[in-house]
Formats: C-alpha cells, sequence, structure tokens
C-alpha cells in the first residue's frame, strides 16, 4: 500500500520517492533501464543507456492489429452479399414448394369434384329405378341424399381436370427455372466464401511480415536492455 506521510513543505519527499527508495532498499530495478515506462526525460538525463522496450512493444501492437478495421469491414459488406445470395436460394426452394402445393391443391379439387359427381350419377340412376319400379319411399329418400351433395356437373368435373393438368405443367416449369437460378445463386456464394477467405489471407500475410519486423525490434530492445549483472541476479 501507499506510505501516507505526515506535513507538508518543500523539504518533505514526496510518495513516489518514498516509494522508489523502498524498491530500492529491496534491491529491486527503478531505473527503467529497458523503457517499458515509456519516454521520462529526467530518467533520460540520469542515464543515456535507457532502451526504448515499451515503445517498441507499443509499435508490435499497432503493426499486429494495422488495417484490421478495413479487413473487419470489407468482410462484414462480403457476408451481407452472401447473405443475400443464401437469402435468394431459400426462394428458389420456396418456388418449389409452390408448384408441389399447387399441384396437390388441383388433385384435391378435382378428386373432390369427381367423387361428388359420381356419387349425384349414381343416385340418379337409383332414383329413376325407383321411380320406374314405383318405390315412393325410396325414390324420396334418394332425393334427400342427392340434395346434400355437392352441385356438381360434368362440365364442371371437366374444368378440374383441366385444371389439375395445367398445375403439372407449371410445377414443372416452376422446378426447371428454381433449379437454373439455384445453379447460378449456388456458384455465386461459394465464390463469395472464397473471397472473404481469400480477402484475409492475403491480410493475414501482409501484416505478418510488418508484425514479424516489429517483433524482431522488440526483442532486440528487451535483449539491449538486459545486462550480464541482471542475468546474475537471475540465476542467484
Amino acid at each position: 500500500g501507499k506510505i501516507i506521510l505526515e506535513g507538508s513543505g518543500p523539504n518533505v519527499p514526496t510518495v513516489r520517492t518514498l516509494s522508489t527508495r523502498v524498491l530500492s532498499s529491496a534491491r529491486i530495478d527503478v531505473t527503467d533501464r529497458g523503457g517499458w515506462l515509456g519516454h521520462n526525460d529526467s530518467l533520460n538525463k540520469s542515464n543515456q543507456q535507457r532502451r526504448n522496450c515499451g515503445e517498441a512493444a507499443r509499435q508490435y501492437l499497432k503493426k499486429r492489429d494495422n488495417q484490421a478495421n478495413i479487413l473487419i469491414s470489407r468482410i462484414v459488406k462480403l457476408l451481407k452479399d452472401y447473405e443475400r445470395r443464401l437469402e435468394g436460394i431459400e426462394s428458389f426452394v420456396y418456388m418449389h414448394c409452390v408448384g408441389i402445393q399447387l399441384e396437390k391443391h388441383c388433385s384435391r379439387a378435382r378428386s373432390k369434384a369427381l367423387s361428388a359427381w359420381e356419387k349425384r350419377t349414381d343416385i340418379s340412376t337409383a332414383i329413376n329405378v325407383a321411380t320406374k319400379k314405383k318405390i315412393p319411399k325410396l325414390v324420396q329418400e334418394l332425393k334427400v341424399k342427392l340434395d346434400g351433395l355437392p352441385q356438381v356437373s360434368h362440365t364442371a368435373v371437366l374444368k378440374r381436370k383441366e385444371e389439375h393438368l395445367a398445375s403439372k405443367v407449371l410445377k414443372s416449369d416452376l422446378h426447371k427455372l428454381a433449379n437454373r437460378r439455384f445453379g447460378r445463386a449456388q456458384e455465386v456464394s461459394t465464390e463469395r466464401v472464397i473471397a472473404v477467405m481469400s480477402l484475409w489471407a492475403k491480410h493475414e500475410e501482409s501484416v505478418a511480415m510488418e508484425e514479424v519486423k516489429a517483433l524482431g525490434e522488440a526483442v532486440q530492445e528487451v535483449e539491449l536492455s538486459v545486462q550480464s549483472a541482471d542475468v546474475d541476479a537471475a540465476l542467484d
């Protein structure tokens, strides 16, 4: 903790000076020969051999992070374009689904119309037979059933058939169109992925050369700041 001094005045040593004396008495080097704390005119005047390890380390970090913001902005731009391509691929899948669902809808409508028409035809035939055989009660029951069925004519059945056949053609056309556009979008999307990887690799290659150079200078500063006495003290 800090040492609090009582009293004040120009003759009272500062806390920093007293702390330095305490550290020096414990045989701890406080001259900062390596220059880890940055530039200090008072220290430079008293020690001409002071190195610049701190500045060299900062330069290394600066080189390491050089143009990182530019790289990130470019990658974000490519990723946004890649995202749009993926959304396009999803729309092509949706085109497939639209064709399938349309064909299913028309198929169900055709089957429903055909079934209702066949039932009305069967009941109508049964009514004619019961009428010829003079069975009024059965005729009445059959007419009630006939009235409960949907009003479907043979023309309506043919129309549903035409719609179903047309939906099959449309489904096939949608699938072909979706497949062609999907193939092109897939190729472009792959190119975007390659572009992101290439951009990143080129950035790392470019920055790595400057980073190695700055790291070498930082290591050299550290080596020059270490004296043989420091090594002997560490070994002891």
